[in-house]
């Protein structure tokens, strides 16, 4: 405990220096350390990390484990005034700090650094002290969604009071005071599951409040809207005011660009027009409805991100007047191009402060298309299918461009595959200056999700998880690139059961021209009611059809000849090249199950073995057909 020692100068030593009876020397006898405890319930304790500083009188000194602060560097004072966070401003006994307009979600508890504590002691209570909040507590009960099943943020709006702001504190009287500068605002982030009910706390300065406050909660899918009369009602420092949220009004939003993410350019076609328009949709399948969106929406800019080609495939990229479309010129050549939108008006020359950020891109196929019509399988659906795979330039066996582009399971960006016939060498990549590496990244939390993905869609997402949980939603998957799954992305969430065309929907994810989409799970079946998945239930009939001169396999199925290359693939661990020279795969729009971690695919290979729907990681980069949608 901290102690005054009080020495009486020996009466020689006050005679020598002429000291009066009266003179003493005060000395501070400081503890070791201090231990910091909360004088509030466990909501308001929050954690404060080890290595984050506590202040004292003015300056920061890190907290260490078990909520200790050691005081050897802390300056012997009679009153200490103590508080978190450190970066409040200091002066004598008054503290001023700016409450976040954003908090942090923490569950079961608030966000410190819109919680500040305080204390102010003097010696005597200075080895332990206790802290107390400026704030208290808004906490809503959000009831269990499994449709929505998380929610990203949940924001505040109040009609008339501050939620937050600049605050001053008077330690001395514990009096606090917002200022001039509030919001009515307020936010909270996170990852917050909504699969059971869920509690959200949102620290706020204390207030009676005098109307409604509107409740948004932002999810991945859409939004959900209520409001909450709380007139009359009041926040105080250290408690909670308890509140559910009933009568949600849940809508999926799904924002967007243009009306199809790839765009068939016909060989010597010199320019092309994209419509790069914002949309969005309110389907929970992402189905295209191209209800408009805002005009704050709008791209800046568009410019070439690779070809395989060379660098002079795309000559220039160049925004409409009114920002909706953009129109590419091209040399004419067979092959393909992935074009970009920004939210700024040079991605290459941005002003201070500026970050430029792909809002969409698109996939520029130039090359003839043919149709050729299955006719009814098996499983009763009838399919009319293109003649190459998506980004195939030829259907001549033996022939590279027949290869195309592969796609991770989900994704509507394309990568560069084999760029020669029955081997692992990656094609070339241009943009305007030269060629280009393959970008290859992590995945996770950050990196393994859908934004991420639209903002870089150059960039291979490494699989994001090892293993999975598909006993309670939210689901997730081993080695998808998705951190969360999704089995609705491609449109098609129940093809596993094998669904009729006719119910299908385009997803705005789906990578396929307009009018097609990625072939559903029984693309491949024949019509003979043969049983199982392998050669005499496919389209191939038998093992038979491989061609292994050219690697791969040629058919001819209800008077048509069908090519379908070996494609090699893209790992899901490290997104390098393998199997070009032993197989071909062909993702479905389709999981391969309910609660599976794996998606659908056709593969065929260089031993004579044929499987219309197998299974595999969906971090992995497959060949696709796209499909006539019905």
């Amino acid at each position: 405990m901290k102690t005054f020692i009080k020495y009486i100068l020996v009466a020689a030593a006050m005679v020598m220096t002429g000291c009066s009876d009266d003179d003493e020397q005060i000395i501070y006898e400081q503890p070791g350390s201090m231990k910091l405890v909360f004088n509030q319930e466990s909501i308001f304790q929050g954690k404060m990390q080890t290595g984050n500083l506590l202040g004292i009188n003015g300056k920061g000194y890190p907290i260490l484990s078990n909520g200790l602060v050691a005081m050897h560097d802390v300056p012997a004072e009679s009153e200490y005034l103590i508080y978190y966070p450190a970066d409040m401003q200091f002066s004598g006994k008054t503290l001023k700090y700016t409450l976040p307009a954003t908090q942090n979600f923490s569950k079961g508890a608030v966000d410190m650094l819109a919680s500040p504590v305080f204390c102010l002691t003097d010696n005597d209570g200075l080895k332990e002290v206790e802290l107390s909040t400026l704030c208290g507590g808004l906490k809503l009960t959000i009831p269990a969604n499994e449709d929505f099943a998380s929610v990203t943020s949940v924001v505040l709006t109040a009609k008339g009071d501050a939620l937050t702001g600049d605050i001053t504190l008077d330690a001395e009287t514990g009096q606090m005071t917002l200022g001039s500068n509030t919001a009515q605002t307020l936010t909270l982030e996170g990852n917050i599951e909504i699969i059971e009910d869920e509690e959200v706390i949102f620290a706020l300065p204390p207030l009676t409040f005098t109307d409604i406050v509107d409740v948004t909660l932002v999810s991945p899918k859409g939004q959900g809207t209520c409001s909450i009369d709380l007139k009359g009602k009041a926040v105080e420092c250290g408690k909670l005011l308890s509140v559910t949220l009933d009568n949600i009004e849940w809508i999926s939003i799904t924002n967007y660009y243009g009306t199809a993410n790839s765009i068939i350019v016909a060989p010597g076609t010199t320019t092309v027009t994209v419509d790069c328009a914002p949309y969005y949709t309110t389907s929970l399948q992402y189905a295209y409805e191209n209800l408009p969106g805002s005009s704050t929406q709008l791209a800046r800019s568009a410019k070439l991100l690779w070809s395989d080609v060379s660098s002079n495939f795309v000559s220039g990229v160049s925004l409409s007047a009114d920002r909706k479309s953009f129109t590419a010129t091209l040399n004419g050549q067979p092959g393909n191009a992935v074009i970009a939108i920004y939210n700024v008006d040079d991605p290459d020359e941005t002003e201070e402060g500026e970050e430029a950020i792909i809002l969409w891109s698109y996939h520029i196929w130039v090359t003839e298309v043919n149709e050729q019509n299955y006719g009814i399988n098996s499983k009763g659906n009838n399919y009319t299918v293109l003649d190459r795979n998506l980004g195939a330039t030829s259907i001549t066996p033996g022939d590279s461009r027949t290869i195309g582009l592969v796609y991770q399971w989900g994704r509507k960006d394309p990568f560069v595959t084999n760029g020669i016939v029955g081997g692992n060498t990656s094609a070339v990549m241009y943009n305007e200056s030269g060629e280009i590496d393959f970008s290859i990244v992590s995945g996770g939390a950050t990196n393994g999700t859908v934004e991420f993905s639209i903002k870089n869609p150059r960039s291979f997402i490494k699989n994001s998880r090892s293993s999975s949980n598909v006993t309670t939603l939210p689901y997730y998957y081993s080695y998808d690139w998705l951190y969360w799954g999704n089995n609705a992305i491609w449109g098609n969430p129940e093809g596993y059961n094998y669904p009729l065309a006719t119910t299908i929907q385009k997803s705005v994810y789906d990578p396929c021209p307009a009018g097609y989409c990625v072939a559903p799970r029984d693309t491949w079946f024949n019509n003979s009611g043969e049983a199982g998945v392998g050669p005499a239930a496919s389209i191939f009939l038998s093992s038979d059809a491989l061609d292994a001169a050219n690697y791969g396999y040629a058919a001819t199925y209800n008077n048509q000849t069908l090519w379908y290359p070996f494609t090699g693939l893209r790992g899901r661990r490290d997104g390098k090249l393998t199997e070009g020279d032993k197989s071909g795969s062909y993702w479905s729009s389709s999981a391969f199950a309910e609660k599976g971690a794996d998606a659908s695919y056709m593969i065929v290979n260089s031993s004579g073995a044929i499987d219309v729907a197998k299974k595999s990681s969906r971090g992995s980069a497959f060949a696709i057909r796209c499909v006539k949608e019905n």
